[in-house]
């Protein structure tokens, strides 16, 4: 069994702070919404708990099989940049600060996927790092302790070391999972991601040259305005097709 998928789901487990936001928008929006990127489950479960048609995909199929493994769900492996699916959702969401994962051709794509799979006054929501506070942080920051959890296998701690380096047009972050086991030996997993820097401007064109009217963007969670340190930018968008 790959060993990254239980670790990411007990490092994000406890994280519930966007959950309010996107039931309140379920509740807004209705179903059948559709989660891009729903990894192990953590937003697709307590949406679907809450009693909402959930569809999910993740291009990781370790990560769907942990997923599957926990509880029942609508699930398949599939590439976001060019999936295929008819315009029956009321909502779609792409959580978990994946969006600026991607390079702008990959994004154009993403967001004309999207497009197609939405009925018309529906809604695509998704957050990302703020580029404005990246751009503010040192350069380069070594090692630094971020967390420690119980492997939820073996129960063994397991400590959650992050590093980060800032590029021209990238900031790249590295966690790095240490289990602990009582005989002392160590072993390490390694994730990386790297996120766009580029300026709000131009995800916002992005955004629009697609078709999507966003109707409000916000700071954090709790609908705080965007402003330069603000931890996050989550975009609300709707696809208003006239044609229709």
């Amino acid at each position: 069994m790959n060993p990254f998928p239980p670790l990411y789901h007990a490092h994000h487990a406890n994280y519930s702070e966007d959950l309010p936001f996107y039931l309140e928008l379920a509740r807004r929006y209705g179903g059948p919404i559709l989660e891009l990127g729903c990894g192990t489950g953590r937003v697709l479960h307590a949406l679907q708990n809450s009693g909402y048609t959930m569809i999910g995909f993740d291009v990781d199929l370790n990560m769907l099989r942990y997923l599957r493994g926990r509880a029942t769900a609508k699930v398949f492996c599939a590439d976001m940049i060019s999936f295929g699916l008819s315009p029956v959702f009321r909502l779609a969401l792409l959580p978990c600060n994946t969006y600026s994962t991607f390079a702008p051709p990959q994004r154009l794509a993403l967001l004309r996927s999207v497009w197609r799979s939405l009925q018309n006054g529906g809604a695509f929501v998704t957050s990302f790092p703020n580029p404005a506070l990246l751009q503010t942080l040192p350069a380069k920051v070594e090692t630094e302790l971020e967390e420690v959890f119980l492997h939820p296998s073996t129960q063994n701690p397991v400590q959650v070391f992050t590093t980060w380096q800032r590029r021209e047009a990238w900031f790249e972050v590295q966690w790095s999972y240490d289990q602990l086991f009582p005989n002392g030996e160590v072993e390490r997993f390694v994730y990386r991601q790297v996120y766009a820097l580029a300026d709000l401007d131009l995800f916002v064109r992005e955004i629009e040259s697609c078709g999507f009217i966003i109707r409000a963007t916000y700071g954090s969670f709790d609908k705080k305005p965007l402003i330069s340190h603000s931890p996050s930018v989550i975009m609300v968008t709707e696809k208003i097709d006239e044609k229709a």
